[in-house]
């Protein structure tokens, strides 16, 4: 079989119980179902991929993906919003909140993130912000992602690639896809570079993709 270059050979994503017994997926509906939930969960992103890598992924066709997503649409499993970024249209696919379609609850951020009102800190007990010198903080700001919501300097990227080469960029356009799509502009507004970095690697910190 010939390796597809867009997917990374150790890219995997997770079937939950809850997805075939809670909501009666199945097929391939179940496998796209599963992959767009990993790249929105917990509200930190959306999937901005293509329907070729969602056909390629799941060994499938991009009709059979047109087909599915089309499903998921209307059982109300997924959202679909459309943008235009450079005159050029564009979707990105979001799970619904599961809270309110299943019965099932998830606990992993407990303990982990405060609310963005109150900012992010890492809860492990070496706070990762105590080990920015401050003279990252001065330097020039960019703004990163799809809708350019987060903002870093080029040191503070360099650190998160360091950290997690592989996941940083990903976890980067999930926290600005979730600002987007939320309107949560104006409570990251106060958000300094330094705490930008905090949230993003506690996020990287908490799904396995950072040593601690």
């Amino acid at each position: 079989m010939e390796n597809n270059k867009k997917i990374k050979p150790n890219s995997y994503y997770s079937i939950q119980y809850w997805m075939i017994n809670e909501l009666g997926l199945k097929g391939l509906e179940l496998s796209i179902y599963a992959i767009i939930y990993g790249f929105s969960r917990d509200h930190c992103g959306a999937f901005t991929g293509s329907r070729s890598y969602l056909a390629d992924f799941t060994n499938s066709t991009k009709a059979g993906v047109d087909k599915a997503l089309k499903s998921l649409i209307q059982k109300n499993l997924l959202e679909k919003k459309d943008f235009v970024n450079h005159g050029i249209k564009n979707c990105i696919y979001v799970a619904k909140e599961v809270a309110n379609l299943v019965s099932y609850q998830s606990t992993e951020l407990g303990g982990v993130a405060n609310s963005v009102s109150q900012g992010s800190q890492l809860s492990c007990p070496n706070n990762i912000e105590d080990n920015i010198e401050d003279n990252t903080l001065s330097l020039e700001v960019k703004h990163f992602g799809l809708y350019g919501n987060v903002i870093l300097n080029d040191e503070l990227y360099d650190r998160l690639l360091i950290e997690s080469e592989e996941y940083a960029d990903e976890y980067i356009n999930r926290l600005d896809s979730h600002i987007e799509m939320h309107q949560l502009h104006k409570q990251y507004s106060a958000y300094a570079p330094n705490q930008f970095f905090i949230k993003i690697f506690d996020m990287l910190r908490r799904d396995g993709h950072v040593e601690v």
